[in-house]
């Protein structure tokens, strides 16, 4: 979720049933994960959901990310869009083919999570320049 996660300063002590513990355990096997890093990145993500009814965490290539419920779009991609509308969220909506209150729960994740969606932005525009560059030098290569 973050690029430069925060210190664990805090400790949660709790009991689970085994169930949940061996779900866990196979959990973090097959995402090469420890159970005490899965644990706590589900615990992060549950506040955020609870504190952000809407939003969901997907897993992708580049990592986990922000995005909307029920939509195959994430939160830099709704906040992109709502800047390049100048702030409207009507028009980010009929951009997107979303609902405002879609766009305004996105708009709240970013209130609250800014670096975060930000550095999604950032390495986003840094994987399509470095996409653009190599078609261009695919393209150079065609010529003689």
């Amino acid at each position: 979720m973050t690029a430069n996660p925060e210190p664990l300063d805090a400790q949660i002590t709790t009991r689970v049933p085994s169930r949940v513990r061996r779900e866990i355990d196979a959990l973090a096997r097959a995402a090469g994960s420890t159970p005490l890093s899965l644990a706590r990145r589900l615990l992060e993500e549950g506040v955020r959901r609870e504190s952000h009814p809407g939003i969901t965490f997907r897993a992708g290539a580049a990592g986990r990310r922000a995005s909307l419920e029920g939509r195959r779009i994430d939160v830099w991609q709704i906040m992109e869009t709502l800047w390049a509308s100048d702030g409207d969220v009507d028009a980010a909506a009929s951009s997107l083919d979303l609902r405002p209150e879609e766009v305004r729960t996105a708009l709240a994740y970013f209130a609250d999570y800014p670096a975060e969606v930000e550095d999604w932005i950032r390495r986003n525009r840094e994987q399509a320049d470095a996409e653009e560059d190599a078609w261009r030098r695919r393209r150079a290569a065609l010529r003689r």
